[in-house]
């Protein structure tokens, strides 16, 4: 009779633990993670549709900017953690090319504000979806070096050599950002490249100078991240086309951010640009289009042909940084409106 009893429990507590396998495994299908992960997998048409914008907040750094970015994530369902980058490299008096010369490498105690944001928020949400900081390019550094007001291309070709190692040096300052904000939680990162687009810099000095170090960031998080962005920033200066796009076609990353609209008047087809990366694309809205002046409705309009024109693992979201006036009820609605799509409109 007991050893009835033993064989009873011994089969009770398999299926108690399988239960419990089964459910575990549940989960983890239904995380925000794997929903992203499931996207990345491009053999299979994917049913979900995650979808995430972006918009900078009041509070850049503290207690109050992990507030900011808690209430925001929450508050609108987005499938990932985008962690904006807000510390800024010190400006330095550059009045000549060979000024260039003097900006440092920034070590990885320099970015302790920004991580951490990164640390608190990945305590928080990181077993339920990706922690993606922001990272900013090494041209945009240099921008925030000689600050305001100062025609930057004119400078860079004063002294190329300088500017390069300008350019250099600022790489490795972001190298040092990814590894610390990696060790304290990120999963991966939100890549910017920007400046390959013929205004900010001369095709000569961008391709012998800052190409390298540009997608030496890129690099860096491929080598140490789980998940990466690369979101090809056209803030302010205009791509000429999608083929300008496609010279980024060799920088690592997992999925794909792109522009919608080019200075000779054409416009990207999705699925010609993700069957060109061989990735998911994530974008599909215009930043200052409905999603951020136009209602609920005419959002979700702008979605249905997103949606019927972009390939099915895709990722919806807009080509950079919302306004920060933007109505986040608005946001959540459209966000939630992608996630059935496809269950929705077969």
């Amino acid at each position: 009779m007991k050893k009835v009893q033993v064989r009873i429990l011994a089969m009770t507590l398999l299926i108690v633990a399988g239960v419990q396998t089964i459910s575990a495994q549940s989960q983890v299908a239904n995380s925000k993670r794997e929903r992203i992960l499931q996207v990345l997998d491009q053999s299979r048409p994917n049913e979900y549709v995650p979808a995430a914008f972006f918009l900078h907040f009041e509070n850049k750094l503290g207690r109050k900017a992990v507030q900011d970015h808690r209430d925001f994530y929450r508050a609108t369902n987005m499938d990932f953690v985008k962690v904006f980058y807000e510390i800024a490299v010190p400006k330095i008096d550059i009045q000549s090319g060979k000024d260039w010369e003097k900006v440092p490498v920034y070590g990885e105690d320099f970015f302790e504000p920004q991580v951490a944001v990164i640390e608190d928020l990945a305590r928080e949400f990181k077993d339920e979806a990706f922690i993606l900081p922001t990272v900013y390019s090494p041209l945009a550094l240099a921008h925030q070096t000689q600050g305001r007001g100062k025609d930057l291309k004119k400078l860079a070709e004063e002294n190329p050599a300088a500017f390069g190692k300008a350019i250099k040096n600022l790489s490795l300052s972001i190298e040092n950002y990814l590894r610390a904000a990696r060790k304290r939680g990120a999963d991966g990162f939100y890549v910017s490249s920007q400046g390959g687009d013929g205004n900010s810099l001369s095709p000569e000095i961008w391709n012998k100078y800052v190409r390298q170090w540009d997608k030496h960031v890129s690099e860096v998080a491929n080598e140490i991240g789980e998940i990466n962005i690369l979101h090809i920033c056209d803030y302010g200066t205009p791509f000429k086309n999608a083929e300008a796009l496609y010279a980024f076609a060799d920088y690592p990353a997992s999925i794909i951010n792109v522009p919608l609209n080019f200075s000779d008047g054409s416009t990207l087809n999705l699925k010609e640009a993700q069957k060109h990366f061989g990735r998911p694309i994530f974008g599909g809205l215009e930043r200052l289009g409905v999603i951020a002046t136009g209602t609920v409705e005419e959002a979700k309009a702008a979605v249905d042909k997103v949606l019927e024109n972009a390939s099915p693992n895709f990722i919806l979201g807009a080509d950079c940084t919302v306004p920060g006036d933007t109505n986040w009820d608005k946001l959540r609605a459209v966000i939630d409106y992608a996630h059935t799509w496809r269950q929705t409109h077969k």
